[in-house]
């Protein structure tokens, strides 16, 4: 029996999401954009984090990035970023300088209006979520929206979620979806690093929230 329970939202998902990190970011926060794609998931942290904080993008496509710069360079906020052209299995070699990280989020799938047949895989997919976790501050927040809609999404997704309903110390997950939920619309997992007293209490938090 899976120990995530599913919640049903009445909120699209993509704003489910923006409203959680608003709950853990703020001035002089560093975070992580791990698919970077457009660059609005990169823009919005970018702005939370204010001028004394850092935001780090990563994106396998030079096509994304240089949207997301021009994005970025338009609004005023490309000295708060690092746009990196890689994996975001590799988001680890971005953070041993000993700062926590406040915030992430994860959108999984293709770019849109790109090309659908570069995606995100379960492997570095995998990767980037455990590496991130071990740097995630105490009341740290991510955000993982997992499209099902294309070919290797459904397997992508089914491996987040072992990954994720496997026993972790500390950590607050929930599972939401929209209210016209399919076996191809999207799947949003919340995560919350707690501390020792509250981890305690993770399942009953689990069950709150929009349904």
């Amino acid at each position: 029996m899976p120990s995530i329970p599913l919640e049903f939202s009445v909120t699209k998902l993509t704003r489910l999401a923006a409203d959680w990190i608003v709950g853990a970011i703020g001035e002089g926060a560093i975070a992580i954009d791990a698919t970077v794609g457009n660059g609005y998931d990169t823009l919005f942290l970018a702005h939370a984090v204010g001028p004394s904080g850092h935001v780090i993008g990563f994106d396998v496509q030079k096509a994304a990035l240089k949207n997301a710069s021009e994005l970025l360079r338009f609004t005023g906020m490309i000295d708060r970023v690092r746009l990196v052209l890689g994996c975001h299995s590799g988001i680890e070699d971005y953070l041993r300088n000993g700062r926590p990280v406040q915030v992430a989020m994860f959108n999984l799938g293709y770019l849109p209006r790109g090309d659908r047949s570069i995606v995100t895989r379960a492997p570095t997919t995998l990767a980037a979520i455990d590496g991130l976790l071990r740097h995630l501050s105490t009341s740290g927040r991510v955000t993982i929206l997992s499209y099902r809609g294309h070919a290797e999404g459904p397997e992508e997704y089914e491996a987040v979620k072992r990954y994720l309903d496997s026993p972790r110390d500390k950590l607050l997950v929930r599972e939401v979806a929209s209210q016209f939920d399919s076996e191809t619309t999207p799947r949003l997992f919340l995560l919350e690093k707690r501390n020792a007293v509250s981890a305690g209490n993770a399942v009953d938090a689990a069950g709150s929230g929009d349904s």
